[in-house]
């Protein structure tokens, strides 16, 4: 960036050796007329960063700044109620509470038992014997989820909830009938303790 200041003061000097007695009509043209030898050209080309970077950010975060104590004073004299429209177009909402329950998930298994020999990739689980679906082994598994350590939502952007690789709440016939009323209960939960709640 100086390298680009410096030619645009280099392209001035020409300019106002060939226009003598001109008057200055910006801030460059006040520092070129300076005849200091102090007054280089790295310097100038400093100042005018200086100047330029701060000129671009202070507007824009001034008006930010201001918005946001705007807004947030309606929603503290008028409410935010949650629709359940709002719930339907809250995506991202889904990835954390999905992500949340791939990683923290309250039940870490189930138990079956065999009413059968049941065969199962070469082993075979006797009849009356009892199995132990450990879910957060496969929730943590890397061949399953990159970084499986990591909190990671936006891993479910692209990725398909319905794989067998996640089951927080079961599968099959016996999936947990109250799936959708513990995701909402979750989302009325971040959205409040997200909007309502400040924390340092």
């Amino acid at each position: 960036m100086v390298k680009l200041v410096q030619k645009i003061i280099q392209a001035r000097k020409k300019k106002s050796d060939i226009i003598s007695n001109k008057v200055p009509k910006d801030v460059v043209d006040v520092l070129l007329s300076d005849t200091s030898e102090k007054l280089t050209d790295n310097l100038i080309a400093d100042n005018m960063i200086h100047m330029m970077i701060p000129g671009e950010d202070s507007e824009p975060l001034l008006m930010t700044i201001a918005e946001n104590t705007k807004l947030k004073t309606q929603k503290d004299e008028l409410g935010e109620p949650l629709c359940w429209s709002d719930y339907l177009s809250l995506p991202f909402t889904q990835n954390v509470i999905t992500e949340t329950l791939r990683m923290g998930n309250i039940i870490t298994g189930v138990m079956r038992k065999a009413m059968k020999d049941v065969e199962i990739k070469g082993y075979l689980i006797p009849k009356g014997w009892c199995v132990f679906t450990y879910f957060r082994s496969v929730h943590l598994d890397q061949n399953n989820y990159d970084w499986p350590y990591h909190f990671n939502p936006w891993r479910w952007q692209d990725k398909d909830m319905s794989s067998c690789n996640f089951t927080p709440f079961g599968g099959g016939q016996r999936l947990c009938p109250g799936l959708d009323l513990a995701r909402l209960e979750a989302s009325i939960f971040l959205h409040y303790f997200v909007t309502q709640f400040r924390y340092n």
